[in-house]
């Protein structure tokens, strides 16, 4: 199944952005902080073996060994313009990893009109393979970037933690009791 039919059967109408999911009522939605104390931004090394951990562990209960989307989401930035972005390459993880372009989109509430492009390509997780564009995702130093299950699920990684997407509330259920103290103490999971 390509990734638009997959993308189309699980998430119709959504655009494959982890924020934009969450922001446009995508369900069944759980949030992860990468850090204790909801600290947002890696600053040693003992800290990035924290949120490596952290976030293998949850792809990898997300994910599991089989086939999944890799995606990263585009923004256009007009020419003669220039994007704070830009000093760190972020679709760099694009042309490494060899994501294809899937298709475009426009932003209702993007005054500028900049298309968004979606590029994805199937791969397998394990632990410590996406180590780099974990953290450089972590650091914004990454565009937009999620993984997708075979059965929908969303694993979409941003700095300071992980939105999850999950196929049924069961789930999200076991998982947040499974790492309660991961969880914001934000009353709406924020």
């Amino acid at each position: 199944m390509s990734f638009e039919n997959a993308w189309t059967k699980y998430h119709a109408g959504q655009r494959p952005v982890g924020w934009m999911l969450r922001e446009g009522g995508a369900k069944n939605w759980l949030r992860f902080h990468s850090l204790p104390a909801s600290k947002r931004y890696a600053d040693t090394n003992g800290e990035r073996a924290i949120l490596l951990a952290r976030q293998n562990a949850l792809a990898e209960e997300v994910l599991g060994a089989d086939p999944c989307w890799l995606v990263q989401t585009h923004w256009t930035t007009h020419a003669n313009e220039s994007d704070a972005a830009d000093q760190y390459d972020p679709f760099r993880a694009t042309r490494e990893l060899g994501l294809d372009f899937v298709s475009t989109f426009l932003v209702d509430d993007d005054e500028e009109d900049r298309p968004w492009r979606v590029y994805a390509t199937q791969t397998n997780w394990s632990p410590g393979r996406f180590d780099d564009l974990l953290l450089a995702v972590a650091d914004e130093k990454a565009g937009p970037t999620l993984w997708m299950a075979a059965n929908g699920a969303i694993f979409a990684p941003y700095d300071g933690g992980v939105d999850l997407f999950l196929p049924d509330v069961a789930q999200v259920q076991r998982m947040a009791e499974r790492h309660k103290d991961w969880l914001s103490p934000h009353l709406l999971g924020l």
